[in-house]
């Protein structure tokens, strides 16, 4: 019997390494001009997004909108947190997304009992991460400097009508069969 992909165990471990350090050098980065320049107190800070911030921001997406709803009570609270620390709420929760992601695509792998079901999902993971680099990449050149966030949500409810819609049509496929 072949060994399966534990994708729940996999996807949280991996994903939340690539988050820290893609999202922290990212930040460090964001500092590091920012710091060296005219300052926090000026408008660059809200210009300046490196591409390693915005690839890890696009990745985890939904990790980063419920992050942001917990630090900012959070920087309301204590407005003069660095930006890193006001992070780490999200960070937290990027292993929960991609266990959650993991899950049902260890459940969908049983329930269609195909050997390959492993290698397509593999094979569409490293697409979404490319599809999700080249986003941030361009979001510099097409519109403001917060575009990526416009991106990270137009690749996620993509993904989410493509994946609902691969469930209803592999649900409609069993009825008839």
């Amino acid at each position: 019997m072949a060994q399966e992909a534990h994708f729940r165990k996999l996807l949280p471990i991996a994903q939340t390494l690539v988050a820290a350090v893609f999202g922290g050098w990212g930040l460090w980065l964001r500092d590091s001009i920012i710091g060296n320049s005219l300052g926090w107190n000026s408008t660059l800070r809200f210009h300046v997004w490196p591409w390693p911030f915005k690839f890890a921001a696009i990745l985890n997406m939904p990790a980063l909108i419920a992050g942001g709803l917990v630090s900012w009570p959070l920087d309301s609270l204590k407005p003069g947190l660095p930006e890193s620390v006001s992070m780490l709420p999200t960070l937290l929760f990027v292993p929960l997304l991609w266990y959650w992601v993991g899950s049902c695509v260890d459940r969908t792998g049983r329930s269609t009992r195909n050997r390959n079901s492993g290698l397509v999902f593999s094979i569409s993971f490293l697409l979404f991460a490319l599809v999700c680099a080249g986003a941030a990449l361009i979001s510099a050149f097409i519109g403001s400097y917060t575009s990526y966030l416009f991106f990270g949500i137009a690749i996620l409810l993509t993904v989410a009508l493509g994946v609902t819609a691969y469930s209803a049509l592999r649900k409609r496929k069993a009825k008839v069969a």
